[in-house]
């Protein structure tokens, strides 16, 4: 009976110890729609749709421009679960034919080209622009 608590023991330990480390290397977007009165929030944690926006965003080439004067459309925290300190936070702008990108951890700015633009309209699932 003593060898069957143990094992029970053992085998709790492993599981709690196996969720903890899987949970703690979980990385996600958040995604703050700041268009609209009400701030709408969405979560990107699937791999794929996580990955696309991390290259987006890591591939970005920010030279430096003027960003609006005026609060940001949607602003973009990079996460891991488990830390409460942000891995980068972006602030971005949809102007009349242009996205600005403020990269707020490194300091860089810029607007992405029509292609990249595109594809971040499409994960933030903006309709008209």
């Amino acid at each position: 009976m003593t060898k069957f608590i143990k094992a029970i023991i053992v085998l709790s330990i492993i599981v709690s110890l196996s969720a903890c480390s899987i949970n703690q290397n979980k990385e996600s977007f958040r995604i703050f729609d700041e268009t609209q009165s009400n701030v709408t929030t969405k979560v990107i944690n699937n791999e794929d749709e996580f990955n696309r926006l991390k290259k987006l965003l890591n591939d970005a080439n920010l030279p430096d421009v003027k960003w609006p004067d005026r609060d940001a459309d949607y602003t973009i925290k990079h996460e891991k679960e488990g830390q409460s300190e942000l891995i980068n936070n972006y602030k971005v702008w949809i102007e009349d034919s242009q996205v600005i990108l403020v990269d707020i951890h490194n300091h860089k700015y810029g607007t992405f080209d029509d292609v990249d633009a595109q594809k971040l309209k499409e994960i933030l699932k903006i309709e008209n622009l």
